[in-house]
């Protein structure tokens, strides 16, 4: 039987000489161990910056493993006198939900304001704060017209990285009064989907009676505070939506403590298709580094076939992290980037090092800096 080692997004792999002058994490697993199980309830793509491409390789690498897509209502420009949304608004939307089918036809969708496009003033009071009767009732059209278009609408989350201001959101009591506006629509609702999870407690103590999802980004902020907010809202017997996870590292440490949802910024690409599979298996092994902000672990997947993954925040939060893998039952040959040939070997208990990486060799923020490994335990 063939066993796969898979180094995903955010990762680099070196030699064992290589070295940051940083003593390497070790993560060890056993190929006869159980595991145990670490998997989440839905997985989401996002569609707020539409890319069409994107939704091309989501369909290819992981379409059967997408349980919603989410796609934006617009803000970007009044709706009509009477009501109705305007043709640039409804042009956006069709044009959101083309991205939806091409994955899946009539794939549920998760609601979320569009950034991309800028929220107009109209939308806003002169004190800065969102106009609580006009942005429901975009979202309400909205909901509406996507619904006539056979989506179900699952997962609704009215503000977007409200603590950043470039967005023009409103505050975080305006945040509140629209989810009180909504608790009718028996759909579940999110929040406070802050860009950082420094201020996110705060913005969630506003409105965690009228959230059945807590969640939050983490473009910003410490992997403590994201770990301590999940525990939070669980506390709260509320769910977790990572609502736009930038790196892998996210969903591996969410994982870890038992959120439910993640939503990947960007495409499912094929490495965070690796993961999601494997995450039907068994977890092996798993370490986190949190003054790095990164994470590495060890899946065995339903086939029998081992992954393991390393990944780092992308954003300035995030810290160069090695990790030394150890196979200790068995003797093992690493094949780089599933390559069958020039293996690289290693005998029970030898280390094979990966460096899960926060900058390419240019200096630029990266979260996808993919490499990955086969690797096949000696007969």
């Amino acid at each position: 039987m063939l066993f796969y080692l898979t180094v995903l997004p955010g990762l680099f792999l070196a030699s064992c000489l290589f070295a940051f002058g940083e003593k390497a994490e070790t993560i060890s697993f056993r190929v006869g161990d159980e595991g145990e199980e670490k998997s989440l309830d839905h997985w989401g793509v996002d569609a707020t910056w539409l890319n069409m491409h994107n939704a091309r390789f989501t369909e290819r690498n992981a379409g059967d493993l997408v349980d919603y897509v989410r796609i934006g209502f617009f803000l970007h420009e009044p709706y009509e006198d009477d009501g109705d949304l305007s043709d640039g608004q409804i042009e956006k939307i069709d044009a959101s939900l083309e991205f939806v089918d091409l994955i899946k036809r009539r794939l549920p969708v998760k609601l979320s304001p569009n950034n991309l496009h800028k929220i107009s003033n109209w939308y806003k009071e002169p004190d800065g704060g969102a106009n609580v009767d006009r942005w429901y009732h975009v979202m309400e059209k909205t909901r509406e017209y996507v619904e006539k278009k056979k989506h179900e609408v699952v997962l609704l989350e009215p503000f977007n990285e409200p603590d950043w201001k470039k967005w023009n959101m409103g505050q975080a009591d305006d945040l509140d009064k629209i989810l009180k506006k909504c608790k009718d629509w028996d759909v579940p609702r999110c929040g406070p989907s802050t860009l950082s999870t420094t201020p996110v407690k705060k913005w969630y103590g506003e409105i965690r009676r009228n959230v059945e999802y807590g969640g939050t980004h983490t473009l910003g902020g410490t992997m403590r505070e994201y770990i301590d907010f999940i525990k939070r809202v669980h506390r709260d017997r509320r769910k977790f939506v990572n609502p736009e996870a930038h790196s892998l590292v996210e969903a591996i440490v969410g994982i870890e403590h038992g959120i439910e949802s993640v939503c990947w910024w960007d495409q499912v690409n094929v490495e965070r298709a690796a993961f999601m599979r494997a995450c039907l298996g068994k977890r092996l092994a798993y370490v986190a580094v949190e003054e790095n902000w990164s994470a590495a672990c060890v899946y065995r997947d339903p086939k029998g076939l081992m992954h393991g993954f390393a990944s780092t925040n992308e954003r300035s939060n995030g810290v160069t992290t090695s990790y030394h893998f150890v196979c200790e039952d068995k003797d093992v040959t690493y094949y780089i980037d599933g390559e069958r040939k020039n293996g690289v070997f290693r005998k029970r208990g030898e280390p094979f090092e990966l460096v899960a990486l926060k900058k390419d060799d240019r200096g630029n923020d990266k979260s996808e800096i993919t490499k990955w490994v086969t690797i096949r335990p000696k007969r």
